[in-house]
């Protein structure tokens, strides 16, 4: 999570931001964990302003909790959490992609395609596959044409991140999402919504099984 170099001030909070994002999101930064403002500011080269606004970004999304008395952790979602955050997910993200639809962005199809053939790729790695999946959704969010709706789906996605991270380390479920994405993709590409919704709910409902799994797993290990 280390920057090789200072960050520029132009773009500081957005990038201290990006950087934390990252860092929680593919675990780097484990959930449960306690942040330490003063050291995350030497890691990343900055003053401790930014880094505490970059913070209060990540608490508005779920990612980190302050507490009453004052320390900040790494939020670690519950089952109720998770179930709660794919209830609101679902009908958003169908929405999102019956806006696609109607805005037929043909170039925006055309990343989605080049992403969806990198995922394919055989031997990807675990990491690779995470980003590539991360930036799938973030782009089908963005074709929606909604900027406001974009930036709630990415704060849903976020706040599961962390265990979607884990999700991609199980060849299975890769592979039964990349045919889920594909099948996305060809409803887009005929403009057929039946299908697309169809294919959507698949892949979100499969997701929130997989994650389930993870969770359940998490929690049943703290309670030996």
């Amino acid at each position: 999570m280390v920057l090789e170099n200072p960050i520029k001030k132009q773009s500081l909070q957005s990038m201290v931001y990006e950087s934390l994002r990252q860092a929680l999101v593919q675990r780097e930064i484990e959930p449960g964990e306690q942040l330490n403002i003063a050291k995350l500011a030497k890691m990343l080269n900055v003053s401790t302003m930014p880094v505490r606004e970059a913070l209060r970004r990540l608490e508005a999304e779920g990612l980190v909790t302050f507490n009453s008395n004052k320390r900040i952790l790494v939020h670690k979602l519950s089952p109720q959490d998770l179930e709660d955050i794919y209830i609101i997910r679902m009908p958003l993200e169908e929405l999102a992609l019956l806006m696609c639809l109607e805005l037929e962005d043909l170039a925006g199809l055309e990343v989605l395609e080049s992403l969806h053939q990198r995922m394919c790729r055989p031997r990807i790695s675990a990491a690779q596959w995470f980003d590539l999946n991360r930036a799938f959704h973030m782009q089908l969010h963005d074709m929606s044409g909604s900027p406001r709706l974009s930036q709630i789906l990415q704060g849903l996605w976020n706040s599961t991140g962390p265990y979607l991270r884990i999700f991609s380390g199980n060849p299975k479920a890769v592979t039964r999402a990349n045919q889920e994405h594909a099948g996305i993709l060809e409803a887009l590409r005929s403009r057929d919504p039946k299908k697309a919704k169809l294919h959507l709910r698949s892949h979100l409902r499969n997701g929130l099984k997989s994650v389930r799994v993870i969770l359940e797993a998490e929690y049943n290990s703290v309670d030996r």
